[in-house]
This record gives C-alpha cells, structure tokens and sequence, in this order.
C-alpha cells in the first residue's frame, strides 16, 4: 500500500512562541535538516509533499526547484505559521493567496494541496476549507481527528475523503489516528513519531494498512537537526520540540525501509480514484 509522506517546511524557529525580533535575527539552519532528509528519502526511492511557508519558498527558491526536478509535489503551509482560528476571515484569505503565488510562482507549477499551521483547521475554522476552494486547492491536510490543547476535532471522519464547503469540494487527508477501548492516538508523525518506541509507530501503521487506510505521515526538517538552538518558551511546546530529537533519523530510516511512501496527490489519485 501507498502511503504519504508529507514534510512541513519550516526552520526550527518558525513554529514556537517566541518574539518576532528572536526569530529575525535567529540561525538560519534549514538546510541541514533537509539535506538529511532529502538524503534518505532518495536513498530509499520516497517521494513526499513539501509544504513551504511562503517566506522559506521565497528565501530558498533553488531548493523548491530542486524538490520539483526531483518529483516530489509542493504544497502550501501558509505565510505567518500563526493559527488559522486566531485570524479573520480576510487576513487568512489574503495570506494564503500570497503564499501561493510565491510558492507557484518559484515551483512553476500550480500548488493546489494545503497544510495549516499547527494543524489548525478545528470546529472554530472550519471556514476555511471554503476560502481554501476559493483560493484553487483541491487538497487539504490539516484537520486532526483527536483531541489536543492546540489544535483537532476529535469527532471528525478519520478517513480521507471529499468534504463539501458552499463553494464547493475539497478533497481531506486528515492526520493519521488509531483508536484504542476509550482512547484515540496519534499514528504517527512529529512528535508523536520521536516520543513513541520505533515498534508502535510500525504497529500503527501495519494496522491501518490492515484497514485498508494509507497513512499520512508528517516530520518537519528541524526534527532531523538535533544541534538546533535552545531557547526559552512556554513549557507546553517546549517539551515536545525538543524531546527526543536524537532519534528521529534512525526511525525514519526504518520507516522508509519498511513502507512505501508517495505524495499526497498520487496517493489520492491511486486510493480514491
């Protein structure tokens, strides 16, 4: 079975709480985790969807261009990384759109799949899956089936599939989840994939194969950078950027030795046909 490989293409300063003023003047280490990650997806045939924030596709352009020579899809991941329920409507609308014309603009390709910082398309911005159709995406991957202190709708359909908006469909590849007797988990992916033992993330995904169900698993390239800065920030997403970073290369070489991975797009042409 297929099953996507999705990257949210940010530096390691790009989604945690601190000041503006920090993350201007912050290293500048992108390259490093991508090289390592690019590396072993080559190494074991992988192809992904890369979801760049619109300023990290403006300010590294041959890298979009070489992901594209290379076949893996571009996707957008927003301009500000701020959460989609702490915007308006038109702010959301007006960044997206800038995004995507940069991302388009440097890839020379349409991006029509889209991710939301922090997963957050919840109940609250719901909303924006239709400005997203306004806006030309035909796929999104930012809803969360779990419940969590920043982002999810724990109620929501686990499976991919269309969703109806008044402006019309959006094909959704919600995050991965497996459901235990009272509990539903994350499968796997950021985190989810450094805290858990290399043998649950495998069992997770066996077993959604066992369901018929292709994984969407996601990693961000500051994972594969241990040596990052540390910097002080709320404790919540403190302890888990950091927690256990060391690891993450080695399970993601056995997860590409073991599953086989494509992008969002052929995964739904091959699945959902």
């Amino acid at each position: 079975m297929l099953h996507a490989f999705t990257v949210d293409v940010e530096d390691w300063f790009d989604g945690i709480p601190i000041a503006s003023e920090t993350k201007a003047s912050a290293e500048r280490r992108l390259r490093l985790g991508m090289d390592v990650l690019t590396g072993a997806m080559a190494e074991h045939s992988a192809l992904g969807t890369f979801f760049f924030l619109g300023p990290v596709a403006r300010d590294n352009p041959e890298l979009v261009r070489g992901l594209v020579a290379a076949g893996h899809e571009i996707g957008c991941h927003g301009w500000s990384h701020d959460l989609l329920y702490s915007m308006t409507r038109e702010r959301f609308r007006a960044e997206t759109a800038d995004a995507k014309k940069v991302i388009e603009d440097i890839a020379g390709a349409p991006v029509t799949a889209y991710r939301a910082a922090y997963f957050s398309v919840t109940r609250q911005s719901l909303w924006a899956l239709d400005v997203l159709v306004k806006l030309g995406f035909r796929c999104d991957s930012s809803v969360f089936p779990v419940r969590n202190w920043r982002y999810g709708i724990s109620g929501f359909d686990t499976a991919p599939g269309p969703v109806a908006t008044p402006s019309g469909t959006i094909f959704e590849f919600p995050l991965s989840v497996v459901d235990y007797p009272g509990r539903r988990l994350p499968a796997t992916g950021g985190a989810y994939f450094r805290i858990y033992p290399y043998a649950l993330t495998r069992a997770h995904v066996r077993r959604l194969e066992g369901e018929g169900r292709p994984v969407v698993f996601y990693i961000h390239p500051w994972e594969l950078d241990p040596d990052h800065p540390r910097v002080p920030f709320h404790w919540k997403p403190r302890l888990t950027h950091y927690w256990n970073l060391r690891s993450t290369r080695g399970k993601l070489l056995r997860l590409l030795s073991d599953f086989s991975f494509e992008p969002l797009g052929k995964v739904m042409e091959h699945e959902f046909k």
